[in-house]
């Protein structure tokens, strides 16, 4: 085989593979298989919101053991985000009366405990406790107004299952879409309500494009979090 030969055959094989990805999705869609850490989140965010509507400091609590359970930091990388819509109402306000904050959400929770020492007891220590070294996944919080959409691009690796659950205030209906770099829906969740999880496991290490939609007429205050 001559050198000219190679190089074609190695042209065409590279050309392949590349259109192989570029026609078939990233990842798979793990519908019937979502980690129970991402379960944990969606119930941590859910206790959130009813402990703000409930002024009650237990939910509150319980929410902050959870994160702090499985390790969920800050993230530090300046993830990149995207906003575009249109605004639905103008004029209208709101009250921020939700934080996924964990030092605010321990704050409000001793307000709420209103001198009860079996509940202070409880936020003295999960303000200390941590389970350990193992790093754990990532929480972003920001906000959506109404009628626009966020859009998050986030790099996961191939082979790995890989989760996105989203909470938000209450507020507004919230629906969360998961496309590759090719635009492929991957996954998504728009069952009417602000909480939502997906679960997928990439074919390649790639970038993925993770799509908050704010269906309401007013900002959703959403707190968002990949493994």
């Amino acid at each position: 085989m001559s050198i000219k030969q190679f190089l074609l055959g190695a042209t065409m094989l590279f050309t392949a593979s590349a259109f192989a990805q570029q026609s078939q999705p990233a990842a798979d869609a793990n519908e019937k298989a979502v980690p129970v850490q991402a379960h944990q989140l969606e119930l941590a965010g859910q206790l959130v919101r009813y402990g703000y509507q409930t002024k009650s400091a237990l939910p509150l609590i319980q929410a902050v053991q959870i994160y702090k359970s499985l390790n969920v930091g800050e993230a530090s990388d300046d993830r990149a985000k995207q906003s575009e819509g249109v605004e639905l109402a103008t004029g209208l306000t709101k009250t921020d009366l939700v934080s996924f904050d964990e030092a605010k959400i321990l704050a409000d929770a001793t307000k709420f405990a209103d001198g009860n020492k079996t509940l202070l007891a409880l936020i003295k220590d999960s303000e200390k406790s941590t389970r350990g070294a193992v790093p754990g996944p990532i929480r972003k919080v920001d906000r959506v107004l109404g009628g626009y959409t966020d859009t998050w691009t986030i790099r996961f690796r191939g082979g790995e299952a890989a989760y996105i659950v989203v909470s938000g205030d209450g507020d507004t209906d919230l629906d969360l879409y998961v496309y590759d770099q090719n635009g492929n829906l991957i996954a998504y969740d728009n069952d009417g309500i602000d909480d939502c999880v997906v679960s997928f496991t990439p074919k390649w290490t790639g970038t993925f494009y993770v799509k908050i939609k704010n269906l309401g007429r007013v900002y959703n205050r959403y707190v968002l979090v990949t493994n």
